[in-house]
C-alpha cells in the first residue's frame, strides 16, 4: 500500500506582518504631512480664489480621513492591500485639493 505524503509550503516571498505594520506607521506620518499640504493648498485657494472651498477640497479632506481609518486598520490587521490603499488615499488628498 502506497502512502502519499503531502507537504505544506508557506509563501516566504511576501512581506511579514511586522514589515506591514512598520510601513503602515510610516503611512500615518505621510498622512500628517499630506494633511499639512492640504491645509496649505486650501489656504492658498482661499486667499487667491473666491474665498470658499469647493467640492474637491472637501473630497481631499475626506480622502485623508479615509486614509487614516485604513491606516489604523492596517496596524491592527496587517494586509498589503490596506497599506497600499492608505498610501493612495494619503497622496490623493492633496491632489484632490489641487483640482479645486
Amino acid at each position: 500500500m502506497e502512502t502519499m505524503t503531502t507537504t505544506t509550503t508557506t509563501d516566504t516571498t511576501g512581506p511579514t506582518p511586522f514589515t506591514l505594520r512598520v510601513t503602515a506607521s510610516f503611512g500615518l506620518l505621510l498622512l500628517v504631512a499630506c494633511l499639512v499640504a492640504t491645509f496649505m493648498i486650501t489656504l492658498a485657494d482661499a486667499i487667491e480664489g473666491d474665498g470658499r472651498g469647493g467640492i474637491f477640497i472637501t473630497a481631499g479632506f475626506w480622502a485623508l480621513l479615509a486614509g487614516a481609518v485604513v491606516g489604523v486598520a492596517a496596524l491592527i490587521v496587517p494586509r498589503r492591500g490596506l497599506v497600499i490603499a492608505q498610501y493612495c488615499l494619503a497622496i490623493g488628498g492633496p491632489f484632490l485639493a489641487l483640482l479645486d
